[in-house]
């Protein structure tokens, strides 16, 4: 139950005061829902096969070189009963001499049918993966290390991995509301022509007529790929310190663009969207009579559904599909104190930029900002929704000098030096700047995407005070404004200079080792998490059409934890 049906007097037109979804709830008006039958549960298999070579030469007493070359091999997944099948984008769809809808094209294909392969997806036989390394001494105390390699992830195609739902599970679609038109048909009857029924493979591109299921892609079998580089220089100082300082840089191919329930193939193109409120506009349903439920089984349906790319379907997801873009440069400088008079540190400091088109692999990483236009992939374009671009951690360990053979207290009795003798303190302290945000605001759009982000305005959305007096007001919402209905904002996917307040914390632990007889010890420690109890504040609402846009209404950190032990040891 969206607030769009009752958010008046325009209801293309967002609003972040008006509508309620309660109310739309209340007059009976859905806007949008399903039911599924699931019959599927799969026994799917893969095979995966690798093979690598590798040589290390010391070329010259000063340089040594290695060399590389890894195949892999990753066969997509089979199903014991044959239950896999994929959308065929461009096939020829039967329907199109029967409804008059020329060019029509789109189907659900499966394995295993009319002389088809039991393989989901062809497998890739050139996926090659070189890598090389040198490291070079300058002089003693200097030494240069370079490294290029490629290296293929998991396929997404492998077995476990989302299958797809139709021919053996089945979704029937609520009447409910299309954009802003409330259905004549009352919420206490939502499914008036009753619901779809798993059918298998006997229908082929006929499956699923008039509902909305989730598939992978036909054809689409790139296996994504990181080509890593780095080259570094370490320098050994004096009083047991090292230097490294490297720039680390890689690029992801073939990545996912898309996951579960965010690419819509169905969204409208935006020559579809200019047509505007004739899109809302019933007209004759050419497929009234073929499809036989949902929301499409009516002689009249909404413009819309006849200008979508495959207007037999309501919606089609398509899962986990390549294409993908990532690009990750980054400065990395590490100081390493080497223990010594009962001190060690280590303090490492990264500078980084992550950008990408698309920010998850596998459900895995901090997916946020959604896709907005599957037709302008360039306008995804951003820092990534993971990046971090600035972290510093120093964290070291110190054997306090006190009880026998230390500075002080050599001669401590036995006594005095268990209790006060051989204490050891250990330190993390960690600086990073926060996530960067994304914007979003009310679907106006009617397209059928996945997420609307709002326009810029050209006011700088930073508001240069403390987070404390922020909470309110995280950042200026004078900076965005709401698109006009049936367009996309301009908003970039994520905000590079809005971030999320970073992390500010000090870890703190303490150790110490009795010994009361020469068989048993004790062993003592203690640790405070988030020593000085500061709070990191969470997210702000990132909604702008939200009431509370702006507003920080959560804390993303624990308050200080204290823990204690003791161990015996016989």
């Amino acid at each position: 139950f969206s607030t769009a049906i009752t958010q008046g007097p325009n209801a293309n037109t967002a609003s972040s005061t008006a509508g309620s979804s309660f109310a739309s709830f209340l007059l009976g008006l859905d806007s949008s829902g399903e039911m599924e039958i699931d019959s599927k549960n799969t026994a799917t298999v893969s095979e995966y096969y690798g093979l690598y070579v590798q040589d290390d030469w010391k070329a010259t007493p000063r340089l040594s070189l290695n060399a590389g070359l890894r195949w892999d091999l990753d066969i997509p997944r089979t199903e014991r009963h044959n239950r896999l099948e994929s959308f065929d984008t461009s096939i020829a769809s039967p329907l199109a001499a029967q409804t008059g809808l020329s060019g029509l094209t789109g189907g659900t294909v499966f394995v295993g049918v009319n002389g088809a392969s039991r393989c989901q997806y062809n497998p890739q036989y050139l996926n090659f993966s070189p890598r090389f390394g040198l490291a070079y001494e300058l002089d003693p105390n200097t030494a240069v290390r370079a490294a290029y390699g490629i290296y293929f992830g998991p396929s997404p195609r492998a077995a476990g991995a989302t299958v797809g739902t139709e021919g053996f599970s089945a979704v029937t679609d609520t009447t409910g509301v299309n954009g802003v038109l409330p259905s004549t048909t009352p919420m206490s009857s939502p499914f008036p022509t009753g619901l779809s029924l798993p059918i298998g493979s006997s229908q082929g591109l006929l499956t699923g007529i008039g509902s909305s299921f989730e598939n992978p892609m036909y054809g689409d079998n790139k296996v994504g790929y990181m080509q890593d580089w780095e080259l570094s220089i370490q320098r050994q100082l004096p009083f047991g310190m090292m230097v490294d300082a490297a720039y680390v840089g890689s690029h992801g191919v073939h990545l996912n663009k898309s996951g579960e329930d965010d690419w819509n193939a169905n969204q409208l193109t935006p020559a579809a969207m200019a047509l505007g409120t004739a899109l809302e506009k019933d007209v004759t349903n050419p497929l009234y009579g073929i499809i036989t439920s949902g929301p499409e089984d009516a002689a009249t349906i909404p413009e819309s559904y006849l200008e979508a790319p495959f207007p037999q379907f309501t919606t089609v997801y398509l899962s986990y599909l390549s294409g993908g873009y990532a690009l990750y440069n980054s400065f990395q400088l590490k100081v390493d104190k080497r223990l010594s008079h009962g001190l060690n540190l280590l303090a490492s400091y990264t500078g980084e930029k992550n950008i990408d088109d698309y920010s998850g692999i596998s459900n895995v990483g901090r997916i946020a900002g959604g896709i907005q236009n599957i037709y302008d992939l360039r306008a995804e374009r951003a820092v990534s929704s993971n990046d971090i671009n600035r972290n510093l951690t120093v964290s070291g360990n110190y054997n306090l000098p006190f009880g026998r053979g230390e500075q002080f207290g050599a001669n401590w009795n036995r006594m005095l030096n268990g209790f006060l003798g051989g204490w050891q303190i250990n330190g993390i302290m960690t600086e990073t700047t926060g996530f960067p945000l994304a914007i979003s605001t009310t679907n106006t759009s009617e397209s059928g995407s996945d997420v609307l982000r709002p326009n810029l305005t050209g006011t700088s959305p930073i508001i240069h005070e403390s987070v404390l007096s922020r909470l309110k007001e995280y950042m200026n919402p004078a900076a965005f404004s709401q698109p006009a209905a049936f367009t996309f904002g301009d908003c970039p996917r994520t905000l590079s200079n809005v971030r999320e307040q970073g992390t500010h914390d000090i870890d703190f632990s303490l150790f110490k080792n009795f010994h009361p007889t020469e068989r048993m010890s004790l062993q003592f420690h203690a640790e405070a998490y988030n020593l000085l109890n500061q709070v990191q504040f969470g997210a702000p609402n990132e909604t702008f059409s939200s009431t509370s846009f702006g507003v920080i209404s959560s804390q993303s950190n624990s308050p200080r934890q204290i823990q204690a032990a003791l161990k015996i040891l016989f």
